[in-house]
């Protein structure tokens, strides 16, 4: 690492967190939040880089925007050290800058509103790759420090935050958790069935889910605020997508609030399904769905959970079960080392479960039950449309959005 080899370098580096204060090919799939903020080296040149911060700015309306604020620290074209500021909108995977320079000002000097020493210089692009590495594409005029690009690689990052790339990291810390849906209704008459959008949201975590059912089978493109967000297959008449921040294998980075947006699922005619007018809002439901109806039909509902990849191998189930005025809900996990593990329901730990070998197979199992039963848990929450997590210490280990019918 070419940082702290030199006096240079440390001099570098103690400017950069004394004034911090909190054309490749690049992922469009990535989302700039609070958590890009940080130091930024230029790794392929002595002693330079940027310090980049994601802030907020009222627009032309009053309302907020997201926009980045870099200060490049380099050397002019007299070779003499020089730091520019650029100032833009945040777009998606880029930050695009207006840049200026800033020089003959005093040590010292008072402040000067409209100081002509500080003036619009030209252009800065900030463009990522991920997390930790983008590129830096500047424009100026030849007498200032002309046109080019080069590689930045993040140095330090905020205190204890994690970097995703998705919605969640710019999630207030004290958010509320919050569960949303909305209908998708057929927008055709050669279309029957029918499908609904959900979205969950915690302070470390979101995700936003599509379904459809008894619709035709075949390849639907999900749009959502009338941007293509991928395709979802029906096969027998059912198909889910589902998307994810911080996201892992098996679902799609969330890198778009689904909010106040137009839901839309489209086949080779044209729109199928439609929310319509309607956008994601919370559920309006009594006690419970069933309570009405004592002697409703025996109701099963299971769900796999899936593995984040930190066991290989780490797999289990999820069942919960109506049965009259009788509620139970079964938890399994196998193939995971011997030892005790978290159960956590819409974010609330539940109970801890116990995984034993047997037979050279490992597996942990938990029931509960309303009313409680011997040598079962009592069911005193529903997991119904919950976000169920496994947790060893802090690392998860799985994790299922359970349907909620």
């Amino acid at each position: 690492m070419k940082l702290f080899t030199s006096l240079k370098q440390v001099i570098w580096v103690t400017l950069f967190l004394t004034l911090l204060s909190s054309s490749s090919v690049f992922a469009s799939n990535l989302l700039i939040t609070r958590s890009f903020s940080g130091v930024w080296d230029m790794p392929d040149h002595e002693s330079q880089g940027i310090i980049l911060q994601i802030g907020e700015q009222e627009d032309e309306f009053g309302d907020p925007k997201k926009v980045g604020i870099a200060y490049w620290f380099t050397f002019g074209l007299d070779l003499e050290t020089a730091w520019y500021l650029g100032v833009g909108d945040v777009n998606g995977n880029e930050i695009n800058m207006i840049l200026y320079a800033a020089a003959d000002v005093g040590f010292m000097a008072a402040n000067i509103e409209g100081d002509e020493n500080v003036q619009e210089i030209g252009t800065l692009d900030l463009v990522f790759r991920n997390c930790n590495q983008g590129q830096a594409i500047f424009d100026t005029a030849p007498e200032a420090v002309g046109s080019g690009e080069f590689r930045i690689k993040r140095l330090t990052s905020i205190y204890n935050s994690r970097c995703s790339g998705g919605i969640s990291d710019d999630t207030p810390s004290d958010a509320k958790p919050l569960k949303l849906e909305v209908r998708l209704m057929p927008a055709r008459d050669d279309i029957s069935g029918s499908g609904k959008a959900k979205f969950w949201e915690r302070a470390d975590r979101s995700d936003f889910q599509v379904e459809a059912e008894d619709v035709p089978d075949g390849s639907y493109r999900l749009e959502v605020c009338s941007e293509d967000r991928g395709e979802l297959i029906v096969a027998d008449g059912e198909g889910e997508m589902e998307f994810r921040t911080p996201e892992n294998d098996s679902k799609p980075l969330l890198n778009f609030d689904p909010r106040e947006c137009l839901i839309e699922l489209r086949d080779g005619t044209g729109v199928a399904l439609t929310s319509g007018d309607a956008v994601l809002s919370e559920k309006e439901k009594g006690k419970k769905d069933d309570d009405d109806d004592d002697d409703a039909d025996k109701i099963v509902i299971k769900a796999d959970l899936v593995s984040s990849g930190k066991i290989e191998g780490a797999e289990g189930e999820l069942e919960f079960e109506i049965d009259g005025d009788e509620r139970e809900f079964e938890v399994e996990i196998e193939n995971v080392p011997a030892g005790m593990y978290s159960l956590v329901v819409a974010g609330n730990p539940v109970a801890d479960i116990k995984v034993v070998e047997e037979d050279g197979k490992t597996k942990g199992k938990l029931k509960f039950t309303d009313p409680k039963k011997e040598e079962t848990l009592l069911l005193d929450f529903d997991p119904r449309g919950e976000i169920v997590e496994v947790f060893q210490d802090s690392a998860l280990i799985l994790d299922a959005l359970f349907p909620d019918e």
